[in-house]
């Protein structure tokens, strides 16, 4: 298997912090094996889903969901100093839509 780095970009989150509720985006980075970049992507979308580490935060309406994109995917060598690493969450005011 090849080893990719995808760094994704989240949209459109409502999230309740500090009482409030405010809309959000974030960045994050992954780190996968797959057969081609494509499959890297699905991958890194799907790990990131399911580490579930916005369950309880996000309270978009289901019309209105949250969106995930894979702004960048690049294969990479070796997962050599990456291992110990807990991917990190980078939030910033998402003001793409229009509410």
């Amino acid at each position: 298997m090849r080893k990719f780095r995808v760094f994704l970009r989240g949209e459109n989150l409502f999230l309740r912090m500090d009482g409030e509720t405010k809309r959000c985006g974030f960045y994050t980075t992954r780190y996968v094996e797959a057969a081609d970049r494509d499959a890297a992507e699905q991958r890194a979308v799907d790990a990131f889903r399911d580490e579930g580490r916005l369950r309880g935060l996000v309270v978009n309406d289901p019309s209105d969901p949250p969106m995930l994109f894979a702004d960048e995917i690049d294969e990479i060598e070796t997962f050599n100093g990456i291992e110990s690493l807990t991917p990190s969450l980078v939030f910033f005011p998402d003001e793409s839509a229009k509410h």
